[in-house]
């Protein structure tokens, strides 16, 4: 660094600044990736993709009563996918007829 630049920071003199120590093994902070791929293609390419995943049927896919967008439906959801089952059941609930839920009054 020159004299010009150090003045900036309040150093008159260069040898008055002390250089900050250079990092020559930066690698050394760097921790080895756990996997041997450069980029997502060539993982995709070695391990292959989920386009062509066919679900199973099985006796556990069966229908579920919980409304859609409750807890209870996404944790059947999660338990298909975890399972390799289908999402969607043929007889799963598609409406809200018959559910009731909390009145609260108006603050008005």
């Amino acid at each position: 660094m020159d004299k010009r630049g150090m003045e900036g920071f309040g150093v008159r003199d260069v040898e008055q600044a002390v250089e900050p120590e250079r990092l020559d093994r930066v690698e050394s902070l760097v921790a080895e990736p756990e996997h041997k791929y450069h980029n997502v293609f060539d993982e995709i390419m070695e391990t292959g993709h989920d386009e062509d995943f066919v679900p199973s049927v099985t006796d556990e896919f069966c229908p579920t009563d919980a409304p859609a967008g409750s807890p209870a439906k996404v944790q059947v959801l999660a338990e298909r996918v975890r399972k390799g089952l289908p999402l969607w059941h043929p007889e799963d609930r598609v409406s809200y007829v018959g559910l009731t839920g909390a009145a609260f009054r108006s603050k008005e």
